[in-house]
């Protein structure tokens, strides 16, 4: 008997879940959205994007959701036309039961700034995508320049990691970017170097923020080898030799550091 009384207790416990549920639902069916909220992630500290912004993308649909029925508002289509614009990494569109409807975005994170040998400039995401600068921020980032030839135009809305191995300028992207996601995760080398220069041998060097010298790396082959050698050299080395004593550091060849005096 107390099994069967159990399970009516569960039945009837469903039951009033599903009672609720339709009763939600059908009260936001008929609520009319009564206001638009927007909220903008700026944890990774940028803002490449402002509330009026997002407004003035959605000013036509706008005008159309403010009164209108919360179930005839296509939220898809608005995460559609949000997302396509060129700092936003992704957006979502609900809506609330007292009439709200709520756009969360969530802006890109560059980790580095291109600055093409034609004079074109551009980022690189933390997700390998190609983004646009913008006149309203510039984000503090790694500069990379030098012998990079690809422009922006060629590469707009394609990732880093699609692009054709045959390619050279494809491969010092490729590796640009290898680059500055190490520097980026390490605290220590955030705070030692600020820019990645490809001379024309298209060999990557550092350019550090402390001394007068360039730091040869050649390409990002046993990239964390190489920068845990220099980590050594940079602790246990220059301190006693002083940071202006060598114009080159070069840690492109295997298990040695090759070092050139100033003049």
């Amino acid at each position: 008997m107390k099994k069967y009384l159990g399970i009516l207790s569960w039945f009837l416990l469903l039951l009033g879940v599903f009672a609720l549920l339709g009763f939600v639902k059908q009260k936001q069916t008929a609520q009319a959205c009564q206001a638009i909220q927007i909220r903008i992630d700026r944890s990774n500290g940028n803002f490449f994007v402002e509330e009026e912004d997002i407004s003035s993308m959605l000013y036509h649909d706008v005008d159309t959701v403010l009164g209108r029925p919360l179930d005839a508002i296509n939220t898809e289509a608005l995460e559609h036309k949000i997302d396509n614009h060129p700092s936003i990494a992704n957006s979502e569109v609900f809506k609330t039961i007292n009439g709200k409807l709520i756009i969360e975005v969530e802006q890109r994170t560059p980790i580095v700034r291109i600055f093409s040998n034609s004079g074109d400039t551009y980022y690189i995401d933390s997700t390998g995508n190609f983004m646009p600068t913008s006149k309203k921020y510039t984000a503090r980032v790694l500069i990379a320049n030098g012998n990079i030839r690809q422009d922006f135009v060629h590469l707009a809305h394609l990732n880093v990691n699609h692009l054709k191995d045959s390619s050279a300028n494809a491969s010092i992207l490729k590796q640009l970017f290898n680059f500055a996601q190490f520097i980026r995760k390490e605290p220590f080398w955030r705070a030692q170097i600020e820019q990645l220069y490809v001379n024309k041998d298209s060999e990557l060097e550092l350019i550090p923020r402390v001394g007068n010298h360039r730091i040869v790396m050649g390409d990002d082959s046993m990239l964390e080898q190489k920068f845990e050698k220099l980590k050594i050299f940079y602790l246990k080395g220059l301190p006693k030799t002083g940071w202006n004593e060598y114009s080159v550091i070069n840690l492109k060849y295997a298990n040695q550091i090759v070092c050139t005096k100033q003049n």
